[in-house]
């Protein structure tokens, strides 16, 4: 009986430490996570890790399209964007910012550190069907 008393107790003890710990996270969620979404964002990971993809796409709260690339590889969205037919007029890596030029329309395009290894882009562009 006492072995059962035991194994009950130790039950509720990391039921009600799950049950804490998630309120936390769930209580200060955006300022854990910020405006990304991490599953999404994993997922993004996962693409460039294991699928062997150059970039990919991800999503932010707001359904805003953005991009994770490895680390100091922005060439290749730039290149991207150049299929596209923008042209890239100037780069500041003390802002963190791209400024892209289609015709007479100058875009500015912010990048951050999402981990050690990826930097995730934001993109004002909707997505295209």
């Amino acid at each position: 009986m006492n072995k059962i008393k035991k194994v009950l107790v130790l039950f509720l003890a990391i039921l009600i430490s799950t049950i804490i710990v998630l309120s936390v996270i769930f209580i200060n969620w955006e300022h854990i996570f910020g405006d990304t979404r991490p599953i999404a964002n994993a997922k993004a990971m996962y693409q460039l890790e294991f699928k062997d993809k150059d970039i990919a796409e991800t999503t932010d709260v707001d359904n805003n399209i953005m991009y994770v690339v490895p680390k100091g590889h922005l060439d290749t969205y730039i290149e991207m964007m150049k299929k596209k037919g923008y042209t890239l007029t100037e780069k500041d890596d003390k802002h963190h910012t791209l400024l892209l030029k289609k015709r007479n329309n100058f875009t500015e395009i912010s990048y951050k550190s999402l981990t050690s290894r990826y930097t995730i882009i934001s993109s004002p562009f909707l997505k295209e069907v």
